[in-house]
């Protein structure tokens, strides 16, 4: 693992709640070998279990492994992150009673059809004991199974990526401004997306002030986080390939793994926006990072256009229209559930801590080199 340089090493000088302290600290501490025994459990899952041993179902195991290892990180995640601004005795009758409704209008929109949302959702259900039968009564304990799985997973992927952020995301926008050339130095200015000509001097931060929740936090992330969703389930629903190779109930699967990921993505130019970082040269205005790295992340329009493309071919091959249809009718719902539960999550527990953790640390470590 990477060692931060004693010179960078700020730890001692910021004052944060002890709970977050020890869950940052174990996390970066045992993620590797997280990594690498979930990897393992996958590799072997996919050996042993499957007996089509394509790329696709090497994904599937993989996702599947790393979702159960983050949900049970996502234990004690939930007991130490926080302190939550909407109360847990509020939020999960709320989420649970959402999901019960959801789970009764699939029911009625969809029914008991093979190949369909509620086949998927009953994957769940059998998961806890009940009967494979599609019913009412699966439906609604199969999505609040899923729902209990999501949360979970979410807490602990979310937990990993401010363990990690809020300890070296300071040292990242600092090293901008340090004299001389770094590797360090180089992919930070191509992360941000800063043109060469810019010579930056100075990096300036100016946190946004939010005590209660974020409406605006919790919106971002859910609109980077469903778009984000709905460009990978493009490439998957109106690929060819995929719709000729893979069952629904598959693809369901897989897409909903990788959705479990996505704020990994969205998360890093989030936070950046919160902080209002700023690079500073001898040009008349500063130039706003986050700008610059969603340029460099979130290219839309080639997103787009391989979306169109890819809808052009599967015409074009004679795919099943309604097909295509309903698979990406029922990837829609889940994706808009899952990036509401996870950006909830995230600005409810996570947001405010990461955002004073960097904040602080890059105000030691600034004033430290400026000094």
């Amino acid at each position: 693992m990477y060692a931060i340089p004693p010179e960078d090493d700020v730890e001692g000088e910021i004052n944060e709640p002890g709970n977050e302290r020890t869950l940052d600290s174990a996390i970066i501490r045992i993620f590797p070998a997280f990594v690498v025994l979930f990897g393992l459990i996958g590799i072997a899952a996919f050996i042993v279990a499957w007996d089509s041993h394509s790329l696709g179902q090497f994904i599937y195991a993989l996702g599947l492994s790393y979702a159960l290892g983050f949900a049970i990180l996502g234990l004690p995640a939930a007991v130490l992150s926080g302190p939550r601004i909407v109360p847990p005795f509020i939020s999960v009758p709320v989420s649970f009673a959402a999901a019960a409704l959801m789970g009764t209008v699939l029911w009625f929109v969809f029914g008991d059809g093979e190949e369909s949302v509620n086949d998927f959702i009953m994957i769940f259900a059998e998961a806890v004991g009940m009967d494979g039968d599609i019913s009412w009564e699966g439906v609604v304990v199969g999505i609040c199974v899923l729902l209990a799985a999501v949360i979970l997973a979410t807490y602990g992927v979310l937990a990993v990526v401010c363990a990690y952020f809020r300890r070296n995301y300071h040292r990242i926008l600092l090293s901008m401004m340090k004299p001389g050339e770094s590797k360090l130095k180089r992919r930070s200015l191509s992360l941000f997306a800063v043109p060469d000509i810019i010579d930056v001097t100075d990096v300036e931060l100016e946190p946004e002030e939010s005590g209660g929740f974020s409406r605006d936090v919790f919106l971002r992330v859910f609109k980077y986080t469903v778009g984000t969703g709905l460009i990978i389930a493009s490439y998957l629903f109106l690929n060819p390939v995929f719709l000729d190779t893979i069952n629904f109930t598959d693809m369901m699967a897989t897409m909903v793994l990788i959705s479990l990921f996505i704020t990994v993505l969205v998360i890093p130019v989030s936070i950046l926006r919160s902080l209002g970082a700023e690079a500073v040269s001898a040009a008349p205005r500063p130039y706003v990072l986050w700008k610059g790295m969603k340029a460099k992340m979130f290219r839309w329009w080639l997103f787009v256009f391989l979306m169109l493309t890819l809808l052009w071919i599967c015409l074009y091959t004679g795919a099943d229209t309604a097909r295509i249809f309903f698979s990406y009718l029922g990837y829609i719902v889940f994706v808009l559930c899952m990036s509401a539960v996870s950006s909830f999550i995230y600005a409810n527990t996570f947001y405010r801590g990461l955002r004073d953790g960097i904040a602080d640390r890059f105000a030691v470590l600034h004033r430290r080199r400026k000094g």
